[in-house]
């Protein structure tokens, strides 16, 4: 990485925390670091301040599915594993949106909740419904930089994170113009992405977790290891890019 002065700073003021990894969750470092560093998170983390992060998405990240209790999705388990890693790294964290929401009803969401408490980090995900729906890309385009610019207006650091990976979604649905559209967002100065789609297609591909595969009396316990890999990897890497 090309931020080598920031990580010289870095080290005689704050030891980065190591965070524990179940066997199923081991990814590729390509899954667990950012293409550029996250130094609004880096800030916040020198502060010594707990960290405000703000999580907006449709189902998967509030926990409104079937298989997944309120509370267990990816974005509390991220924080969870920020708190207990060492050293812990205190957090507050805001969770919103809902099952079919779009990325055009986040955003007056999210203009809300930053107006009413700051946030260091949004992790906004999204794509999902706008494919399901065939919503035009331009739109999904305006809305994502709409978001954007009021999380950064409001000097939060945007990580987006993609649709999850299935194969029946990838079969009935065109996903290619909103990855598209995700990478275009990400490439844009301060705001990465997560690459959730990819990851958990490797831990398919890998026989790790595979959710289309598992016997339905087993689900639930996959849909829960699922969210605490996703958590585990998107807390290594929001670290990563604070190095």
């Amino acid at each position: 990485m090309r931020y080598s002065s920031i990580c010289l700073l870095l080290l005689g003021l704050w030891a980065v925390p190591s965070i524990a990894r179940a066997q199923n969750c081991i990814a590729p470092d390509t899954y667990a670091a950012p293409d550029k560093p996250l130094t609004g998170l880096l800030t916040a983390l020198r502060k010594g301040d707990p960290i405000q992060v703000l999580a907006i998405g449709s189902a998967t990240t509030v926990g409104e599915h079937a298989d997944g209790a309120e509370g267990a999705s990816f974005p509390y388990r991220a924080t969870e594993a920020l708190r207990t890693g060492q050293p812990p790294v205190t957090t507050v964290l805001r969770v919103l949106g809902g099952k079919g929401m779009t990325a055009a009803a986040m955003v007056p969401l999210l203009q809300g909740a930053l107006k009413q408490q700051p946030a260091a980090v949004v992790l906004w995900q999204t794509g999902t419904v706008e494919a399901v729906r065939g919503v035009k890309p331009e739109a999904f385009r305006a809305d994502l930089a709409a978001g954007i610019a009021a999380a950064r207006a409001a000097g939060a650091e945007v990580v987006l994170i993609d649709p999850q990976f299935s194969r029946y979604l990838r079969a009935n649905t065109d996903l290619d113009p909103y990855h598209a559209e995700l990478r275009s967002a990400a490439s844009a100065a301060g705001v990465t992405l997560f690459h959730r789609f990819d990851l958990m297609r490797a831990w398919a591909n890998e026989g790790r977790i595979d959710l289309e595969k598992v016997a339905k009396a087993e689900r639930g316990k996959a849909v829960a290891e699922l969210h605490s890999c996703l958590g585990q990897t998107l807390a290594r890497f929001l670290l990563a890019g604070a190095r």
